[in-house]
């Protein structure tokens, strides 16, 4: 019988995770689709913040996605991922190493030997080679699992890389917000203050009174107040968006930052089709990354299963021999040996059996934390697609309004261009406008982060076969 190189044991002795249960992934009821209309769908390659047509924007998220600190630590936990599996993987290969001894003594022969007692040297130099026979699939089970881990901590990365980026619009967004707010509010104040002069003027002459005064006196003061409310929050917002960029304290505290396009000139996308199947929701990268969560523990029962039975080990060593005894032996010797041993367990006190219900609890939260993570996935899709329609609706209601109350404005200086009203009635209806225009900006504010609602809550982004999105006015 020819005997098998010991090399080619592993290959034929590896074992297979015969011990893990087979997945099956968790089955809860789904809608086909959402929406009554038929809508093709293709993925853009995951830059969805290039729909508003902002290149600072974009230069602001590709600096958020290279710098954050959130991010980072995401990369770090993929790498550790990633040299586990690795870790666990070479477990199923054997380990060789090299082996050396030497010794310095004196040889002790019979006395009555011719020969006197000599010192000596006693040395070897070779190769061991260990390897754990994996019949159960212990190892095999722990390497799967640790695979699976490295495609949680890949989706774990995206997910962070959609929060960090969804995160850095609304941001930007609400500075812009902010920024033409500040504006609104400046001319407002002056408006208050023209209108303030003009009524003083009319009080001093008995025409309007003294209530009138005081009431268009605390419009003023809300004013003033209002505008050093925004400059509070467009400093914090300002300092909270270079932390999110990852800037260093330097940056945060001396350097401005970039602007764009004017809130008024941004796109507002419509990230919603007309219909949303449910398989959109498997681009989601947090629900991927539970899933295979869930695949990692589901192979960690058949690792902890596999502590049942024996553990079986092959151990060879291989090296040279040398034994130096002036004038009686000088030579060198070959020597090999392959060694097998076997551990079973025979009584641990329910240590392995606890060790399975630990793995059998482990997977059954994964499943609870899998099906957990749907559900939060559609009710956001619902609670987004309920914020973009009532957003756009009240973005264009006001958008109306701000027109009628600037329409108005204009008339009523025509009615005082040919005597038909007075200065009062002009700045009033400037204040009103005024208004208008900063309940427009709000709005608009709102139809920008409804529109990032979305795209986070179904992954991304993607192509639509429908109607061209619009710009706001």
């Amino acid at each position: 019988m020819k005997r098998i190189p010991i090399l080619l044991l592993p290959a034929m002795l590896a074992g297979c995770a015969w011990l893990a249960p087979t997945y099956h992934r968790p089955q809860m009821p789904m809608p086909d689709k959402w929406g009554t209309q038929q809508a093709a769908t293709v993925p853009d390659g995951g830059e969805w913040w290039r729909s508003y047509n902002d290149p600072v924007l974009d230069a602001l998220v590709a600096e958020a996605l290279k710098n954050n600190d959130d991010l980072a630590l995401a990369g770090s936990k993929l790498q550790q991922a990633r040299a586990q599996y690795k870790y666990a993987f070479a477990n199923q290969l054997p380990s060789i190493s090299v082996a050396g001894s030497d010794a310095y003594g004196r040889l002790h022969l019979r006395d009555d030997l011719p020969t006197p007692h000599k010192m000596s040297n006693l040395g070897f130099v070779g190769g061991m080679l260990n390897y754990e026979v994996d019949l159960w699939g212990k190892n095999a089970s722990l390497s799967k699992a640790a695979k699976a881990g490295v495609r949680a901590a890949g989706y774990g990365h995206e997910a962070a890389r959609l929060s960090i980026a969804a995160a850095t619009a609304k941001l930007y967004f609400s500075l812009r917000a902010l920024d033409s707010e500040r504006d609104i509010v400046r001319q407002t104040i002056q408006t208050q203050t023209d209108l303030l002069a003009l009524v003083q003027r009319q009080h001093e002459v008995g025409a309007v009174d003294a209530l009138t005064v005081q009431n268009v006196t605390e419009q003023l003061d809300a004013a003033q107040a209002a505008l050093s409310d925004i400059e509070d929050q467009r400093g914090k917002a300002e300092s909270a968006l270079a932390v999110m960029l990852g800037r260093s304290p330097a940056q945060i505290i001396g350097q401005a930052m970039e602007r764009g396009r004017d809130i008024n000139e941004l796109t507002v996308p419509i990230p919603t089709p007309p219909e949303i199947p449910s398989t959109l929701l498997e681009r989601r990268p947090d629900i991927a990354m539970r899933e295979q969560t869930l695949i990692a523990s589901n192979f960690n029962i058949g690792f902890a299963r596999a502590a049942y039975f024996p553990t079986i080990s092959l151990a060879s060593l291989a090296g040279v021999n040398n034994i130096d005894i002036d004038n009686l032996y000088r030579a060198s010797t070959r020597s090999w040996t392959l060694a097998a041993s076997m551990a079973a367990p025979v009584l641990d006190f329910g240590r392995t059996a606890s060790g399975v219900k630990l793995a059998r609890a482990e997977k059954n939260e994964q499943v609870i934390l899998y099906k957990q993570s749907i559900r939060i996935a559609f009710r956001e899709v619902h609670d987004a697609l309920i914020e973009q329609n009532t957003a756009s609706e009240r973005e264009r209601d006001d958008a109306d309004k701000e027109t009628a109350a600037a329409k108005t404005v204009e008339l009523t200086r025509l009615r005082l261009e040919n005597g038909y009203s007075s200065r009062l009635d002009v700045l009033s209806a400037q204040v009103i406008a005024q208004q208008a225009e900063l309940a427009h900006t709000t709005a608009l504010l709102s139809s920008l982060d409804a529109s990032v609602d979305m795209y986070r809550a179904i992954g991304g982004g993607f192509h639509v076969n429908a109607p061209e999105n619009r710009k706001l006015k």
